[in-house]
């Protein structure tokens, strides 16, 4: 809980601040250039009707989101632990092991990964997953509805879920089948939520007269993004398991003497779920390595489905190795066996645990320089006057969190750098740039604010506007360079010190006053 006071940065205050610009009339994809899906959009805004717009607010919803998180840990070890274990004590360990770990990592992923989508959307596959299981298990038809609302919803947010959500549904229905159950009405119910949260998508787009702009989106701007920041195979992989990498080497080892003991888990009916949730694993880790980037957020799904698999694991070794010991099993192999399960435990309860909570202990909430010398310079030269008189050339340096605090309304809608500054060549940039020239090139605002980072490049110290140079020579023509701001200390927003961007405040040399 003492998280309650971080502020609302990076990619969520991007997301509000766009969400803000739609509901003053705004249109997305038209008017706003971004490579979100519409799922995206939608959540955000009903997380900010629902727990307020303020940054307090978008904590609590944090909150719930990983108390829902909770309840699906529980819910998905139980059902699979409970099918094929020999005793039924302790079935509550591996639920407790995985929500405690997948709380605490994002927790230590520090402020910047608060409501992210990826995280939303793995919440949302993880307790699908869990309906799925009791639809099957219980043949609770409406659970089975309930598990395609929410796969459609994370499909709107991110469509590359949708195989995986495919395959869980096959081979729930395989079972159902298998146990000489009725699996039509399951697949059919679950297919016809699954279009609930699309269709919402298709309606808001519509309604914002924003589908042709989507579609024209969806083949500029979603593979340009895709295609920037690629990081190698061996830094991906040890990054998406990063916070756990100790405990899934153990992991692995136990898995490779469970083979010589010619007791692993073959995959059946009585162990559906945990094949389930491993196939689940080994999906999100391949989107991990086609999306390239390793960045924080985009492990929340690998984690949420590992790391049960991993508990659940842990706890049957502990029962058939250390409580009920199988004798056929040399007592060497069988001690290592149980040595392997309780030193993941261990290491997990006292050493990932504690470091991770001092780690949130120690992220320095109140210093958010960029943004708060930024807003008081603003404030200086107009405050709520400056709304539609302003732009920002910045992605998620702070731009957006400080123009979302003060509501100032951009004068154009291209508010991702990492698009105005890509290369030439590519159609998606002269288009942005264009929609960026018509708005500001033939009716200059009074004040350009340029941060000196540009998102997902190495470029940094405004060398950005090296690559357009009809920017850059826009910009010493007509206006005087006002401020220009530069950190004098390092900020902790999650587990390593980063030194934020620079700003400058360039102002017009004879600018008409802002008219409120």
């Amino acid at each position: 809980m003492s998280s309650w006071r971080w502020p609302l940065v990076g990619d969520a205050s991007v997301m509000h601040y766009l969400s803000f610009l739609i509901e003053r009339g705004w249109t997305p994809y038209r008017q706003l250039g971004d490579q979100q899906f519409p799922g995206a959009y939608l959540i955000e805004l009903a997380g900010m009707h629902i727990f307020g717009t303020s940054s307090l607010g978008w904590r609590i919803y944090d909150f719930t989101l990983l108390g829902v998180a909770t309840l699906a840990f529980f819910a998905v070890t139980r059902a699979a632990s409970g099918a094929a274990a020999a005793s039924p004590r302790f079935q509550w360990f591996p639920g407790l092991f995985a929500a405690c770990l997948f709380i605490l990592i994002h927790g230590r992923d520090g402020f910047e990964q608060g409501g992210q989508r990826d995280f939303v959307m793995a919440v949302l596959l993880l307790a699908a997953t869990a309906f799925l299981f009791a639809a099957v298990n219980r043949n609770w038809r409406w659970s089975s509805a309930v598990f395609g609302l929410l796969s459609g919803i994370a499909f709107s947010i991110k469509p590359t879920v949708l195989p995986l959500s495919l395959a869980q549904l096959l081979l729930g229905c395989y079972v159902c089948r298998q146990r000489q159950l009725r699996w039509l009405p399951h697949a059919l119910g679950a297919a016809t939520a699954l279009l609930v949260g699309p269709a919402i998508s298709i309606v808001f787009l519509l309604r914002e007269h924003a589908f042709a702009a989507f579609l024209a989106g969806f083949r500029g701007a979603v593979p340009y993004y895709a295609s920037l920041a690629h990081r190698p195979l061996s830094y991906i992989l040890v990054h998406s398991v990063s916070p756990v990498l100790l405990i899934v080497y153990i992991w692995i080892a136990l898995q490779i003497l469970l083979l010589i003991t010619k007791r692993t888990r073959t995959p059946g009916l009585r162990d559906w779920e945990r094949t389930t949730l491993l196939a689940s694993a080994l999906f999100a880790l391949t989107d991990c390595i086609l999306q390239a980037r390793a960045l924080p957020y985009y492990r929340y799904p690998l984690l949420a489905f590992l790391l049960p698999v991993m508990a659940i694991d842990f706890h049957r070794v502990l029962q058939d190795f250390l409580l009920h010991p199988v004798r056929r099993v040399s007592p060497v192999l069988r001690n290592s066996i149980s040595a392997l399960a309780i030193a993941a435990i261990s290491i997990s309860g006292f050493i990932i645990a504690p470091t991770s909570a001092v780690l949130i202990h120690r992220y320095r909430w109140s210093e958010t320089d960029f943004i708060t010398s930024l807003e008081q310079n603003l404030t200086a030269l107009g405050g709520p006057a400056l709304s539609k008189h302003i732009q920002c050339i910045d992605s998620v340096s702070g731009c957006a969190a400080v123009f979302y605090r003060m509501r100032l309304e951009p004068v154009s809608g291209a508010l991702a750098d990492y698009v105005l500054f890509g290369p030439d060549s590519l159609p998606i940039v002269r288009q942005t740039r264009q929609q960026f020239a018509a708005g500001i090139f033939s009716h200059p605002p009074p004040v350009i604010v340029v941060s000196s980072h540009l998102h997902l490049y190495s470029e940094e110290n405004f060398k950005k506007l090296d690559r357009w140079p009809a920017l850059e020579n826009f910009l010493d023509t007509h206006y005087t360079l006002a401020t220009e701001w530069h950190p004098t200390r390092p900020a902790l927003w999650w587990s390593h010190p980063d030194t934020p961007a620079s700003y400058r405040i360039y102002l017009l040399r004879t600018p008409a006053p802002p008219q409120s």
